[in-house]
């Protein structure tokens, strides 16, 4: 199943309103559209709401000719992935993300982004436009990453002979999501992931 885990990895932890309780987006709701290039091609929609709190993403990758589509469903403490065109069989795993949220400290919540991307090698780079969006830039060995209130914008990778690029096409934010993208569905079985 193709997904993207550093992308759950990259989203930028805010505090939202009077409650200081941290949130993946500054949005409560939108759509995100993306294209993938390199070793892998593709799109991807995500949806999200209760500012990220509930997630769904669909994608549909291409690589080395054989063609993945999945869903990755974040829904309470745990993360759902099937393939529809698969149905039955599904893996699960504990959201590192909510998990994180539920334990941090409101100095940890304030550096959460900066230590993430310390440990996989990026520093901050500054600002770039992206999409017509003002977006934090953070760059290292392995290529650079933008985003923009929270939401990645540009994932650009290069590792060795691997090359893999994410990019935003379109984003809608503050605006209904319905909720039948973040149903778990009943006629699958998950399973735990391995090695979460």
């Amino acid at each position: 199943m193709t997904f993207t885990l550093a992308s759950l990895l990259l989203l930028t932890v805010i505090t939202n309103g009077q409650d200081k309780t941290p949130k993946p987006f500054k949005f409560k709701s939108g759509i995100i559209e993306y294209k993938y290039s390199g070793d892998k091609t593709g799109t991807a929609i995500q949806y999200f709401d209760d500012y990220g709190m509930k997630s769904a993403m669909y994608s549909e990758i291409n690589q080395e000719g054989k063609l993945t589509k999945s869903w990755v469903v974040s829904s309470g403490d745990y993360q759902y992935i099937w393939d529809p065109s698969k149905p039955g069989q599904g893996m699960k795993m504990k959201n590192p993300l909510i998990s994180w949220i539920a334990e941090a400290s409101e100095n940890e919540i304030e550096s959460f982004t900066e230590s993430t991307y310390e440990k996989m090698g990026f520093v901050k780079s500054g600002q770039e436009n992206f999409l017509g969006k003002q977006c934090e830039v953070v760059k290292g060995d392995m290529g650079k990453v933008l985003t923009w209130n929270g939401i990645l914008m540009l994932m650009d990778f290069k590792m060795g002979a691997f090359v893999s690029k994410q990019e935003a096409t379109s984003i809608k934010t503050d605006m209904p999501v319905d909720a039948k993208y973040f149903v778990i569905p009943k006629n699958v079985t998950f399973s735990e992931m391995p090695g979460f």
